[in-house]
């Protein structure tokens, strides 16, 4: 292969080796989005809406799975900018960094997911409060939708710290099973000479 003017032969030798770990992007991705999804389906069966709680089993299923390619994403960014800021080897304490930054990435689109759950919640249940306001009394509503808006704010907020541990673990076990290494640039195959 002729390289192109200007460019370093090696140059295109280390951009082919700094390609993106898939398998730890993916295998991060899926142990984080089923393990915070579980957690979302588990405050919902405990303080959401009656309707969205008839099969928890299948919605963690498939919730997790349409929200993989967002922590996907999540995960990719992460170690984009872990290997931006540590190169393409961490170790050390910027492995212990570059866990806590996959950990927060993840965290942040569990906690939004958790919190657009809530807001469905809340509106699902505001519709059911209505309708049954017919013959009760009228001056009860006001309270109960304050009531439950505060349980749908404390909802999300436990449920964040919730999924920040549960991440931090996730990740943590995750570097200790990889030896207390985290890949962020893909290996390259040795080619016999």
């Amino acid at each position: 292969m002729i390289p192109a003017a200007g460019v370093h032969p090696g140059t295109a030798a280390r951009a082919a080796g700094s390609a993106v770990p898939w398998l730890t992007v993916v295998s991060l991705a899926v142990l984080a989005a089923y393990a915070d999804n579980f957690w979302i389906v588990s405050l919902r069966v405990s303080v959401g809406a009656i309707e969205r709680t008839q099969a928890p089993f299948s919605s963690w299923l498939a919730e997790s799975a349409v929200a993989l390619p967002m922590f996907v994403l999540a995960v990719f960014a992460a170690l984009m900018l872990a290997r931006r800021w540590f190169g393409p080897a961490p170790s050390g304490r910027t492995v212990l960094v570059t866990g806590l930054l996959v950990a927060a990435a993840v965290t942040l689109i569990g906690a939004a997911e958790l919190a657009a759950s809530s807001a469905t919640d809340y509106q699902l249940q505001l519709q059911l409060m209505d309708s049954g306001q017919h013959g009760a009394a009228q001056g009860l509503l006001p309270d109960q939708r304050q009531a439950t808006l505060g349980l749908q704010l404390g909802s999300v907020a436990y449920g964040s710290a919730i999924l920040l541990v549960t991440n931090l673990v996730v990740v943590g076990w995750s570097i200790a099973i990889g030896g207390g290494r985290l890949n962020v640039v893909r290996k390259q195959r040795r080619t016999p000479r």
